[in-house]
């Protein structure tokens, strides 16, 4: 097993089976936030892991309140220290492995979030080992630069940080995996799907069709040929579109990623992209010739 896998779902039974399956699997990081379903994702997965002390979790505070791009900064430190002992009793658990602020959008919001007491509750939570490491989440559908982490990751005060990177969206490879290497700071990739819906995520041809017109009619892409072509992805062929997109994202020097696991058989085909050798150079050259210049996520 090659540790750099991270699952999440939410549907009650399946969520539990899967979880199984996914420690059988090796796998040992588990993806959730308090914001998921209300806090169900938690206390399923709390009930899942009962007596599986080896597996990891990562769970997230929200300062805002919603998950939209402008959404209001409702941060406080009282908020944060309630959220993560909720998150403690839906776990089940004495510590949170890692605790990250989520969804930071904006540098005028960092400064909110390091300044108002909330960055010094984590921390305290921290030193009371109630939480082993601390770190952000960007929200890339408003910060697709990553303006908020190439800020946040040299200031020394994160373990880890959560970007999006995905071959619609390649901008980290170069504005935040070499600031993480230089810094020591651990990344773990999310969306490396996209937003992998049904109708314009990286999850078949169809959809990541979609998704390109979209950005095509944001202006984000040409209009025109190959962009317009139906074969546009033939090159990534015999592989489908969601295991190319897991390949990319392994393909570059990062921690782990976090990826959708909705089944046992969602497992085993993810499980197939795990191993080296991920994408060839003449592959991701013309992956980044294709979308290296497209900046904002879009759904």
């Amino acid at each position: 097993m090659r540790y750099r896998r991270l699952g999440r779902t939410t549907d009650p039974e399946g969520f539990k089976t899967t979880v199984h399956a996914v420690i059988d699997a090796g796998i040992n990081l588990i993806d959730t936030a308090e914001s998921y379903e209300n806090g169900v994702s938690e206390s399923v997965l709390g009930e899942a892991l009962v007596g599986r002390d080896d597996v990891l979790v990562e769970t997230k505070y929200r300062p805002y309140d919603s998950h939209m791009p402008n959404a209001n900064y409702t941060g406080s430190p009282e908020r944060l220290v309630a959220s993560v002992e909720g998150s403690l009793r839906r776990l089940r658990r004495d510590h949170i492995d890692i605790l990250l602020g989520h969804g930071i959008r904006s540098l005028a919001t960092l400064d909110r979030f390091m300044s108002d007491g909330c960055y010094g509750a984590m921390v305290k939570l921290r030193e009371q080992g109630k939480v082993r490491f601390i770190g952000i989440s960007e929200l890339s559908e408003g910060d697709g630069t990553h303006q908020v982490l190439q800020r946040a990751v040299p200031s020394g005060a994160f373990d880890v940080v959560m970007l999006t990177l995905n071959f619609l969206l390649q901008t980290a490879a170069d504005a935040v995996l070499p600031l993480c290497r230089q810094h020591d700071v651990g990344t773990v990739v999310m969306m490396p799907l996209n937003q992998a819906s049904k109708a314009s995520g990286l999850v078949s041809v169809p959809a990541a069709l979609e998704c390109v017109r979209r950005h095509t009619a944001a202006g984000n892409l040409p209009a025109e040929p190959p962009y317009t072509d139906p074969g546009l992805f033939d090159f990534l062929q015999p592989l489908s579109i969601p295991e190319a997109g897991l390949r990319y994202v392994l393909a570059h020097d990062i921690g782990t990623c976090c990826v959708g696991m909705q089944s046992p058989q969602r497992l085993q085909e993810n499980l197939r992209a795990v191993d080296p050798p991920y994408l060839d150079t003449a592959t991701l050259a013309r992956l980044r010739g294709l979308f290296g210049r497209i900046q904002m996520q879009v759904r």
